[in-house]
């Protein structure tokens, strides 16, 4: 049973059979004489540069003795070989004795099918390298208090890094005649491949425009050339909306002279004038205003100087003369996607509403009415036409006759002009301490 078990098995075939017979070679051919040659000195030198693309270059050849004491034997190089090139421009290369080959031999064989010989020769097995001449130079220029200064950004602690960083971020001198300063080849090198100019920039018109997209006001014609085409009508009044707000009510009751109830004093004292008359795109605006006003009043509270949208049949209750779809898109237009109005949102719906008195009164509005309308003072409400690039000044005394302002109100009244050069206000560097 012992000699069964100790028996080896056949290895299983895979459907070939290898042949049991040997190959002769150099049988035909003839036989191969192999020479063995080292000459002191002309040993060839096989190089390796990995991760780097050598340059046609001359090197130059040092050799030296090897340091440790190692047996003469035909296997083992009797001098190390060391290859150095400085001839680039800005680098220097260095083939070095490969640090894993350490008690290796390598050698290179050279058939010759003519005669028949193989030669063979010892090689030394180096390893290229590229250093920066300037950081070399750099390196060995390094005062003590630099060396000091790496040793801490390397093993110091947290605070020690903290204050060499604070020493060195700002530590950039300008260029001088003396040579301090000046940019090393690293710099030089980023330098030559950055372009000469620089391509998109934005202009000035174009910085005003982004400055401009970010505030709470409706989007204005910078380009306009005259005030007219500063705020388009589609701008204040989407067309979609538009096709919406029903004016036929009010031209009907403003023809037969019939009361029609407000509870703002903006509409009920222009719906009389342009109801008469043929500006429909104005009358439009004025009731649009007018949805604007009641579905601002219809806002509760919501925190941190926000409003909130309340629910939709509470709302539809509040603003039952008005379309379900025109103030949905009100609530959509204005709101944010959690049927909130924070500040920014209430400072938009609030642009929009002076944007659409002053289109109304054709760019030359009285303040007054629109901010007892919305319970503001004076001076915020003031700061909203601003916004929209008006000046703001007292009534003159064709525009107190136009408004039936009274002498001793020219205080409490205040007029939003808008004209063409836009004044915009200034945006705010800081608050001083």
């Amino acid at each position: 049973m012992a000699e069964k078990e100790n028996k080896k098995r056949k290895r299983q075939s895979n459907g070939v059979e290898a042949s049991s017979k040997k190959v002769a070679f150099g049988q035909d051919e003839g036989q191969i004489k192999v020479t063995y040659n080292s000459v002191d000195g002309s040993d060839p030198a096989l190089v390796d540069a990995p991760g780097l693309t050598t340059p046609d270059l001359v090197f130059d050849a040092y050799t030296k003795r090897p340091s440790s004491k190692k047996p003469d034997d035909a296997a083992s190089n009797d001098h190390e070989l060391l290859l150095h090139s400085h001839r680039h421009s800005r680098l220097d290369y260095t083939a070095s004795p490969a640090s894993l080959d350490d008690g290796l031999a390598h050698y290179v064989a050279v058939y010759d099918p003519a005669t028949k010989q193989l030669q063979v020769m010892p090689t030394h097995h180096l390893s290229l390298r590229s250093t920066l001449r300037s950081e070399a130079k750099a390196n060995q220029n390094r005062t003590f208090l630099q060396q000091r200064q790496e040793l801490g950004r390397e093993f110091g602690t947290k605070k020690a890094k903290k204050i060499i960083a604070e020493k060195t971020v700002n530590a950039i001198t300008n260029r001088d005649p003396k040579g301090k300063g000046r940019p090393d080849d690293v710099q030089d090198a980023i330098l030559q491949s950055m372009p000469d100019t620089v391509t998109g920039a934005p202009t000035e018109e174009q910085a005003a425009e982004t400055a401009l997209a970010s505030k709470p006001i409706p989007k204005p014609n910078l380009a306009a050339e005259n005030v007219e085409e500063v705020y388009a009508y589609e701008t204040l009044l989407p067309p979609s909306d538009a096709r919406l707000v029903n004016i036929k009510d009010w031209q009907e009751k403003t023809k037969n002279e019939e009361d029609i109830k407000f509870t703002h004093r903006f509409p009920a004292a222009r719906v009389q004038a342009l109801g008469t008359s043929d500006q429909i795109l104005k009358l439009k605006a004025l009731k649009y205003l007018q949805l604007l006003l009641e579905f601002h009043d219809a806002l509760p509270s919501g925190g941190r100087n926000g409003k909130k949208v309340p629910k939709k049949d509470v709302l539809s209750k509040r603003l039952s003369a008005w379309p379900d779809s025109l103030v949905n898109s009100v609530r959509r237009r204005f709101a944010n996607d959690a049927n909130e109005l924070t500040k920014w949102h209430m400072q938009r719906l609030y642009t929009h509403m002076c944007a659409l008195s002053l289109y109304v009164d054709g760019w030359t509005a009285d303040t007054s009415n629109l901010r007892d309308d919305l319970k503001m003072d004076a001076k915020e409400m003031a700061q909203y036409f601003r916004e929209l690039g008006c000046r703001i000044a007292a009534p003159t005394e064709g525009e107190r006759e136009r408004w039936g302002i009274k002498k001793g109100q020219e205080r409490s009244v205040k007029v939003a002009k808008l004209k063409l050069p836009l004044d915009f206000p200034k945006a705010r560097s800081g608050v001083r301490r």
